[in-house]
């Protein structure tokens, strides 16, 4: 149970009161103010009555009125405005305060960090009517209908609760109520001859749902809700980097791999995300250079767009910005948690000091429908390796370059013409563009001959630019791995299947 520990309400109360009250005195200051003024200003034959930047608007202001009726937004009549958000934020976070104090006195477990949420307080009727209907589903016949109907009744009500109200009902509900309903959600089979049947929630409504669930929930629950709904965070242990303890091309190592928090932020400590650079990125130990460069590519021709991309919700958890299978756009909401080695090392993606990168790529792993096998050169047919997925990092392994792009940008890639000129019209004009090596030995061989180890078959590139005629290649592995410096006839041997993206402006 919480243990609450607080705050004297009444007395925030009279404060709230009191600035109500000095933000109401503020209007016939700023009157008197302005008066003064506009009086100086008039004797003072066109000298100004004052040179501080906060009073010289209220030279001429002699009537006051409220800011809805395009009041002065200047001081002091300013307070009036400010001193009263401030006393109805106070008096909202009391009663929040109040009404989790009796929930948590009735037995419930609120998450300390929602207790002081400037939201409607909770009210203990929506949490005991939300469990009641969840179990109704237990055994229910749902009709010739099928139960979709039902479904959006409980999952209405959920959307519906605050952030204090949710984590009290994620605190009371039975596990074997909650995976039930996960299980109805996902069944979407009609019953064959009835087609007027609708069962489960379409996958995009089940998606949305999820998010808003981990959106409010607070970390306390998180484990829960995420054994109940898988969907909620992807798996892991089939990745090659798993199976292997190490990147299958190369060959960093991944040992004991763990779920846990990485030490870097979501931006690097001062930029907030304002620095967000393509030559910081580093791919991580999963095999999926084809989504990483892309991601990679976007964020070198338009970092605000992938800045404007992620957002940290007040409980932690992260909300990214999504296209499906289907082309619709999703905010798919992951929590802070990441695949990390036996060092606490991040297994993802990363940017030097932002974890950015690998939340971007843990959102994909959750989305990406587009999954039809693929394994390192070794492992071809070995089911470990080489199945569909989908909802796991393992989904996101060995794939075709141009499957990623319609994810991170909305918009289909454009295959373009293999050759150095169509890559730098496309690039020069503004369009991140990816590239693929094929497979083979010989290629292996001489590619690595010719520029080392950041050189790999069965891998995807970015163009980071051009040096004379030379086409320059960034590898999302990332430092320190080196950029390829090719020629129009390197090129041609090493390199195939450009792709143009489309980013939004």
């Amino acid at each position: 149970m919480t243990e609450f520990r607080g705050f004297d309400t009444a007395e925030i109360r009279a404060l709230a009161s009191s600035l109500r009250k000095l933000g109401g005195d503020a209007r016939g200051m700023h009157r008197d103010v302005a008066g003064v003024l506009t009086e100086a200003a008039q004797l003072m034959n066109g000298k100004p009555a004052t040179t501080d930047p906060l009073l010289e608007p209220l030279v001429g202001q002699l009537f006051w009125m409220p800011s809805f009726f395009g009041g002065p937004s200047s001081m002091p009549g300013l307070l009036d405005d400010e001193l009263g958000d401030m006393a109805g934020s106070m008096e909202r976070r009391s009663k929040q305060l109040d009404e989790c104090k009796i929930l948590i006195e009735h037995g419930y477990a609120v998450d300390s960090a929602l207790l002081f949420a400037d939201e409607v307080a909770p009210n203990e009727k929506h949490i005991s009517d939300a469990l009641t209907k969840l179990k109704e589903l237990d055994g229910k016949d749902f009709g010739s209908n099928g139960n979709r109907d039902d479904l959006q009744k409980v999952k209405s009500m959920l959307e519906g609760m605050t952030a204090a109200e949710l984590d009290a009902f994620f605190d009371r509900v039975p596990e074997a109520d909650l995976k039930r309903y996960n299980d109805l959600m996902n069944d979407t089979d009609d019953s064959g001859w009835k087609w007027w049947d609708e069962n489960g929630l379409p996958a995009g409504e089940r998606r949305d749902h999820l998010s808003m669930i981990l959106t409010k929930l607070g970390p306390a629950h998180w484990a829960k809700a995420q054994a109940a709904f898988p969907g909620m965070q992807p798996g892991f242990d089939t990745t090659d980097a798993f199976l292997d303890g190490r990147n299958s091309q190369s060959g960093a190592q991944a040992k004991g791999m763990h779920w846990g928090r990485p030490t870097d932020p979501l931006f690097a400590p001062g930029s907030d995300g304002k620095e967000i650079t393509a030559a910081d990125i580093n791919q991580g130990r999963f095999a999926d250079c084809w989504y990483i460069a892309s991601l990679t590519s976007t964020a070198q021709v338009n970092p605000q767009f992938i800045r404007d991309g992620i957002k940290e919700n007040p409980n932690g958890t992260i909300n990214v910005r999504i296209w499906d299978e289907d082309g619709n756009q999703r905010w798919v909401t992951v929590t802070p948690d990441l695949p990390l080695d036996e060092n606490g090392n991040p297994m993802t993606a990363h940017a030097k000091g932002a974890m950015w990168p690998a939340y971007y790529e843990k959102a994909f792993a959750l989305v990406y429908g587009g999954d039809d096998g693929g394994a390192p050169n070794e492992h071809n047919g070995d089911k470990r390796y080489d199945r569909k997925e989908q909802g796991s990092y393992g989904a996101t392994e060995w794939d075709f370059n141009e499957k990623a792009p319609p994810y991170i940008t909305g918009h289909d890639s454009e295959g373009i013409d293999d050759n150095v000129t169509s890559v730098r019209e496309n690039f020069e004009s503004g369009r991140p563009v990816i590239v693929s090596t094929p497979n083979g030995d010989d290629i292996q061989k001489d590619g690595k001959a010719k520029w080392g180890e950041t050189f790999s078959t069965r891998h995807v590139y970015f163009v980071k630019g051009f040096q004379g005629d030379n086409i320059v290649l960034g590898n999302p592995w990332g430092p320190p791995h080196k950029d390829i410096v090719a020629t129009p006839e390197d090129y041609e041997k090493f390199f195939q299947n450009p792709q143009a993206l489309k980013v939004p402006k």
